[in-house]
């Protein structure tokens, strides 16, 4: 299944949890208006003289007011829980606990589980998600929360970090980013507030058979039948409810356990290391806590841990993930259950795993062909470009993209890299990145920055200048990969401010690069999202037809980009637009027009709120369109990434395919 799929199937199960949602509340409704008709009835109806409740069966007033208190009990109580999540992720990390690990942290194991997830963003082209530590969990869990991409956070227990090695941590995270690449973490968060929202009815009948008391029943006859039928249905409201939410989590636990086995096998092809993913597995089976989760808030969040957070579960029915032996026999079939015997192995395996591993640092390495798969060396040049290559990438990052970004990680200069940890840093780099060539427009932006954000940012962006504007191509989307995720810990407030300034200086800017262009859009439509703003990722477009003038505007765009001239120009666009409708061809003059950015952006924000298969079909066509000369150029390649995740497509590291007189990384 691709990343379009597995996005389309997330949307579609979204929809099939609402549908339940609502025959959940219909059955509640039928089953808490039997209990109120029979309470009554017992308790004999003597208001104004009316007939026995119990003889009336149907009552459409009573009926229409157990409905309306029902749904708004249950649609309240869900809203609650919803709005109290809306800040997505970091609020799901903040309920259970979550302590944000700084970036530029510089203790032994938080480094290693923040390099573990930088790595693992960057090969997958999104933005590096920040990394909460619940330091009082001593199990081996972890979770991946958020409504989007741009708001993940990857949460990850005490015991986790201290107890896997690397491999197994690569495991575990690639594991969890499989849940965010797939889209199942908004259809996570909606669970959470469907679940409240019918605990919330059972626990009103709590209350009110706690606050109803004996003693009024025992008073007198007549007092004591009303307040027996408040009793009979206040016990009928908590079994309901409790039946309402066995159901729900039996739901939630059934989705949840296909989700588990098919982010399994995604860790396994992210890491092409089976032991990596099983091993993490075994040592939840060996370890004396397990994966049990001891906050209180836990349990409305088991479906989205790495592992079940119960030990026990009755039958297994309400058990959120597939048995741990299932789990790991799926990924190593050799495994007998013996976990003690893994537990004194696994030191002798980390040893000779990395005798096995390749020497980074040899000239050369890693030797790749666009699609990223490692070749011999000499190779890669000579291959054509299979555009269909490309698009299987987006959202299914493989061990080679791994490989590639830590090569990319290594030769990004140590203090540019250090320095895009630190908020107050990583927002002078974006200022630099987005400085203009010319002396005047510089000072103008220049003078925007200590405005607004203070002297001492401009005089940081001004010693940032060199080495931004020196940095090779192939670093700016990774470096602006690793600045999002740091630019996540900023305020409201301070975001608030860094946006306008961002926005100053393009407009002070005269000559927009494209590249800088997408760089900032992609910048800023992401951490829009991260900070509350533009959280709607509706669908609005099913059809192509009506994005036909985005889509064209978008082709002719790349077209132009790594060919000598409007000719080939026009062939490129031709070739990618022919393969959405041919019809549109005859719009190749768009490569030789002017175009505004400000048109540019519409088209993209048009395009983001396409359906998947739209989107597949948008960026198959710009593959098309600038492989089409048959070799892929640096800013084709970076361009096309920036592009793609513009449109919420992440796309891992593109080698580029340059003539052989060319570099590559060494």
């Amino acid at each position: 299944m691709d990343f379009f799929a597995s996005q389309d199937l997330a949307r579609r199960k979204t929809k099939w949890l609402i549908i339940y949602f609502v025959l959940a509340i219909i059955c509640m409704i039928a089953g808490i208006y039997l209990v109120v008709v029979l309470a009554l009835g017992a308790a004999g109806s003597r208001v104004e003289q009316a007939p026995p409740v119990a003889l009336q069966i149907f009552d459409p007033i009573l009926l229409a007011i157990v409905a309306v208190s029902v749904v708004t009990v249950v649609g309240f109580g869900s809203l609650y829980k919803v709005a109290e999540l809306r800040g997505g992720g970091e609020s799901v990390a903040a309920m259970l606990g979550g302590r944000r690990l700084p970036p530029n942290s510089r203790d032994p194991v938080e480094r290693r589980i923040l390099n573990v997830v930088e790595e693992m963003a960057l090969a997958a082209g999104t933005p590096v998600p920040p990394v909460y530590l619940l330091d009082g969990e001593p199990g081996i869990n972890a979770f991946a929360a958020g409504y989007t991409i741009d708001d993940a956070v990857i949460g990850i227990n005490r015991g986790t970090i201290e107890q896997l090695n690397r491999d197994e941590l690569q495991g575990v995270v690639a594991h969890e980013f499989s849940h965010i690449l797939n889209g199942d973490m908004r259809m996570s968060i909606r669970m959470i507030g469907v679940l409240h929202g019918i605990q919330v009815l059972a626990l009103i009948g709590y209350f009110i058979l706690r606050g109803s008391g004996y003693g009024a029943y025992r008073s007198s006859s007549r007092n004591g039948k009303g307040a027996g039928a408040i009793i009979l249905i206040a016990i009928g409201v908590i079994v309901i409810g409790s039946i309402g939410l066995f159901f729900a989590r039996l739901i939630k636990a059934s989705v949840s356990r296909q989700r588990e086995y098919l982010a399994d096998a995604s860790a396994v092809q992210f890491t092409r290391n089976p032991d990596g993913i099983a091993g993490a597995l075994k040592m939840i089976g060996a370890a004396q806590h397990g994966s049990v989760m001891e906050s209180a808030q836990a349990e409305v969040a088991s479906h989205m841990f790495f592992s079940n957070m119960f030990q026990y579960n009755v039958f297994n029915l309400l058990a959120t993930h597939p048995p741990l032996l299932d789990r790991i026999q799926r990924v190593d079939q050799r495994f007998d259950g013996d976990y003690v015997a893994y537990t004194k192995s696994r030191y002798h395996r980390r040893i000779r795993r990395e005798e096995e591993k390749p020497d980074k640092t040899a000239p050369g390495f890693p030797r790749m062909m666009p699609g990223f798969r490692i070749l011999p060396e000499g190779i890669a040049e000579h291959f054509p470009i299979d555009p269909a290559i490309l698009i299987a990438g987006i959202g299914l990052p493989s061990d080679d993209d791994v490989v590639y970004s830590q090569v990319l990680v290594d030769h990004i200069p140590e203090p540019l890299a250090d320095a895009a940890r630190e908020v107050f840093s990583a927002r002078c780099i974006v200022f630099a990145t987005l400085m203009d060539p010319s002396p005047q427009v510089r000072d103008r932006q220049l003078a925007i920055v200590a405005r607004n954000e203070g002297q001492t940012s401009a005089e940081e962006t001004v010693r940032w200048l060199p080495t931004v504007q020196s940095l090779d191509p192939r670093f700016r989307l990774p470096v602006f990969e690793i600045l999002q995720g740091t630019l996540a810990g900023m305020s409201i407030e301070q975001y608030q401010t860094f946006h306008n300034t961002i926005e100053a200086l393009v407009a002070a800017d005269q000559e927009v690069d494209l590249f800088e262009f997408f760089l900032k859009h992609h910048l800023l439509v992401h951490l829009d999202r991260r900070f509350g703003k533009n959280l709607s990722t509706k669908v609005r477009f099913k059809a192509i037809s009506p994005l036909a003038n985005d889509v064209c505007l978008l082709i002719a765009i790349l077209a132009r980009v790594g060919t000598e001239n409007d000719e080939e120009a026009a062939e490129a666009f031709r070739a990618g637009i022919g393969s959405i409708d041919p019809a549109w061809q005859d719009q190749a003059q768009r490569i030789t027009q002017s175009f505004d950015y400000n048109e540019l952006a519409a088209a993209l924000h048009r395009l983001g709120e396409s359906a998947p298969v739209i989107k597949k079909r948008v960026l198959s066509a710009a593959a098309i369109a600038i492989t089409h000369d048959r070799h892929v150029t640096v800013e084709e390649a970076e361009l096309f990434r920036a592009m793609s995740e513009s449109l919420d497509c992440p796309v891992p590291p593109v080698v580029a395919s340059p003539p052989p007189d060319r570099e590559t990384i060494s």
